[in-house]
């Protein structure tokens, strides 16, 4: 495994990824090139509007600050933010990455949102073309 890529949105499931690929890689007698934190800011499917600014503003900074804190005490990490749809983002970037393995939590949203947008994890697990690892 040379390229490890680790889904992160903030949830309490996605720092279980993060905890898991960190047990992970420990016991692995070669450790990765690349372990990448992504993070995809999603905006409102609505053209050119205003709040779509503010937001990309806010999630940069928000996840910006939250994968300072983790590469802290994991300096091999590196920082991946994009913006589009999360599962269609980290796919396409798994893929022309040549990733071995995308380490993603179980869910990372509401009941709610899942039933009506869909699972993340189950699009990557379905759409992805590298192994996909689910942290429960």
């Amino acid at each position: 495994m040379k390229r490890i890529l680790i889904a992160f949105d903030g949830s309490e499931n996605s720092y279980k990824a993060v905890e898991f690929t960190k047990n992970l890689i420990n016991n692995l007698k070669e450790k990765p090139e690349t372990i990448e934190l992504i993070s995809v800011i999603q905006l409102i499917d609505l053209p050119e509007i205003p709040e779509n600014q503010s937001l990309i503003s806010y999630y940069k900074k928000y996840y910006k600050e939250k994968h300072e804190e983790i590469i802290k005490e994991n300096p091999e990490f590196k920082s991946v933010i994009l913006i589009g749809n999360v599962a269609n983002e980290i796919i396409n970037y798994s893929k022309e990455h040549k990733v071995d393995l995308i380490v993603v939590g179980k869910t990372g949203k509401s009941k709610l949102e899942q039933f009506l947008l869909g699972s993340v994890s189950k699009k990557i697990v379905d759409h992805a073309q590298t192994n996909v690892l689910i942290v429960n």
